[in-house]
Order: C-alpha cells, then sequence, then structure tokens
C-alpha cells in the first residue's frame, strides 16, 4: 500500500510550494511522493529529482511563451524540410546554421529565391532552433513592419516599436521585394538594420536578387547603405526550382488501378 502525505502537512507543504513559487514541483506532489516511496532515494538524490522537475517545468513553460511571442506564421521544423525536392541547398549547409553560431557572432541569414521554394520554411525552422535554445525571436514580414511602424509614426511611438522588436535575439524578416517603400519605409527600414547591426541577427527572405533590391527604396543610396550592412556579416543562401505548391497541384489523381 502507498503511502500518501498527511492531509495537515500536505496542505503545509502546498502552501509552501506556492509562497516559493515553485509550481511545478507543486502539480507534481503527487507523482514526486509515489517515486520517492518506491525507490527510497537518498536526501541528496530526492532534492536533485525535485529541482530537475521544477528547472525542466520552467524551461518547457519559458520555450513555450517565447514560441507564442515569436509569432511564427507555422510550426516546421529542418526535418519536415524536402530535400530531396529542393537540392539547390545543403542540408549540411542548414544543419550547420541550426547551431546557432551565427547569433552568437551577430551574424545574418538572408534567403532569396522564387516564391514557393521553401524560403519561409527554413527561416521559421532556424527560429524554432533559435527558440528551443533560449533565444527570443521575433517572425514579422515586411509589410506587418511597414504598417507598424506607419502607426507608430502616427503616435509618435517609433522609437519604443523599434526598441521593442530590437529586444529580440533574432529577427526574422519576411517576403522583403513585394513592397515598395516611400521615402519614410526606406528610412525605417535603414534604421532597423543599422541599429541590429552587430548587435543582433536578422534572418531577411526575398523573392529579388540583389541587384533587384534598388526598386525597393526610394533612394539607390539608401538600398546600397541597407545592403552594406546586411551583408557585412551575413550567409548567403539562393534557393532555386519549383514551388512546391505549385508541385503538390501538378501531381495527378490516384486512381483506382494505380499501384
Amino acid at each position: 500500500m502507498i503511502r500518501t502525505i498527511p492531509p495537515a502537512n500536505r496542505e503545509a507543504l502546498e502552501q509552501g510550494l506556492r509562497r516559493l513559487k515553485l509550481r511545478h514541483m507543486r502539480e507534481h506532489l503527487d507523482d514526486i511522493n509515489e517515486l520517492a516511496l518506491q525507490e527510497e532515494p537518498s536526501y541528496m538524490d530526492f532534492l536533485g529529482y525535485l529541482v530537475v522537475r521544477e528547472v525542466e517545468g520552467r524551461e518547457r513553460t519559458q520555450r513555450e511563451t517565447r514560441l507564442k511571442s515569436a509569432r511564427l506564421p507555422f510550426h516546421r521544423t529542418l526535418d519536415d524540410f524536402d530535400f530531396g525536392f529542393q537540392n539547390s541547398v545543403s542540408r549540411q549547409t542548414l544543419l550547420d546554421l541550426a547551431q546557432l553560431q551565427f547569433i552568437e557572432s551577430k551574424e545574418n541569414v538572408i534567403l532569396l529565391g522564387p516564391p514557393g521554394v521553401g524560403k519561409t520554411h527554413l527561416a521559421v525552422a532556424l527560429g524554432i532552433e533559435a527558440i528551443s535554445s533560449g533565444y527570443r525571436v521575433q517572425f514579422i514580414t515586411a509589410q506587418d513592419l511597414a504598417d507598424q511602424l506607419y502607426s507608430a509614426l502616427a503616435d509618435g511611438s517609433v522609437s519604443q516599436t523599434m526598441n521593442k522588436l530590437l529586444r529580440n535575439d533574432l529577427i526574422i524578416l519576411d517576403e522583403l521585394g513585394y513592397i515598395q517603400l516611400d521615402a519614410t519605409g526606406s528610412d525605417h527600414l535603414f534604421q532597423l538594420v543599422a541599429r541590429a547591426y552587430e548587435r543582433r541577427s536578422l534572418i531577411v527572405t526575398s523573392n529579388l536578387d540583389f541587384q533587384d533590391w534598388g526598386q525597393l527604396f526610394d533612394k539607390p543610396a539608401t538600398a546600397a547603405a541597407f545592403l552594406d550592412r546586411l551583408l557585412h556579416h551575413a550567409h548567403v543562401i539562393s534557393l532555386k526550382g519549383d514551388s512546391y505548391r505549385i508541385r503538390h497541384r501538378l501531381v495527378p489523381p490516384m486512381t483506382a488501378s494505380a499501384t
């Protein structure tokens, strides 16, 4: 027969754990008690088990919080990426980037290629790796960034909006190339990259080659200054080939006689 903690002692124990904010110990109190009765560990081993459960619980909660605040559009990992279909990029190159040394070194990753070749998937996968390793990540499209900064301009909170974004260790700027920026938008985007330069890491996806980026900004000089800072410490990956989405649409339906 498994012994349980007497009600009076249990209530006091739970209150103490609550005061100490040891939520995960409190939530697993019965499991911890049962394990102790079955294995009869030493006091030191039992204390170690308690600490491990609390640390694991806190790390899991923190990861979930970071994942939620990152606002990723979907959850896809490198294991989900079809390197067989998209063979213009090396699996080893991405696995090396997934070690996240580029974040430690405040370097950038630039993913170029036509629509549907997996740029956003790879950006999100690297973001998930970063979140799992304790880094703060923010995903935002170029259009949403422009909209947020224009809204901030209206109420005078551009600096606060920029500072909030730059509190992240990694900023994923997706779909740069689908909007053309006026003088204000060009300045905002340049200021973001300039302030992140050698202080934060960026992952940027774009459907345009670098020689075409001049059309995104109001002045060629702004585009040149933007690229100068973005590419100084950067890993550039060019993806080619057909779109995943078009491939799935072109696959013929299964027939009854198919084997």
